[in-house]
């Protein structure tokens, strides 16, 4: 039950962040979840390495609004995806894989009454979260033999890149499917 509300309240919160229009109501929101973070001993050095990854797409899409919507807008929706960032953050190190599955097949029981497996669901989303590092490890992996080649990354590498990473999707999925037909789970 807690990880159901855990689950729930994180959901909410993230999509009412982006009805906040208030610089000042987003400023209390990210000092308040530094404090979340700092009171759940999450280490910050790690978060900020994490947040480097991604500063590059804030800062692109902060360049983008305030190019069509002006500089107040952007400057709100980079301020709304850093708080959505830590937030995030601070909820994938507060729960496993396998207790968001659980929440969210409770979360979505009502769907019973409609003949709809919310088991499969919580499987497929469990499955989903962790194909996550699966891939990233095949698209470094083709990066570097690309690079190795003496290629480089652009456009038309893009899609040397793209074919063996779909043709690998398709061969752990296929793999994947096997295995659960031999666990004898049945299809949707």
């Amino acid at each position: 039950m807690k990880n159901v509300l855990k689950t729930v309240i994180f959901i909410i919160y993230t999509i009412s962040i982006f009805f906040i229009n208030s610089i000042r109501i987003l400023g209390i929101l990210f000092i308040f979840d530094l404090i979340l973070a700092l009171i759940l001993k999450l280490d910050y050095i790690k978060m900020l390495k994490y947040m480097k990854k991604v500063l590059l797409f804030i800062i692109f899409t902060m360049f983008i609004n305030l190019i069509f919507d002006g500089l107040y807008i952007g400057i709100i929706i980079g301020i709304r995806m850093i708080i959505c960032f830590i937030i995030t953050y601070v909820f994938s190190k507060t729960i496993t894989v396998t207790e968001l599955s659980n929440a969210i097949v409770k979360i979505l029981t009502p769907l019973k009454f409609f003949s709809i497996n919310t088991n499969s669901i919580g499987l497929i989303i469990s499955i989903s979260i962790c194909m996550i590092p699966i891939l990233k490890e095949e698209i470094t992996s083709i990066i570097k033999t690309v690079k190795s080649k003496g290629g480089r990354l652009n456009i038309h590498y893009l899609f040397i890149i793209m074919k063996p990473l779909i043709i690998s999707i398709f061969k752990r999925t296929g793999q994947l499917e096997m295995v659960l037909i031999s666990k004898g789970y049945k299809e949707l």
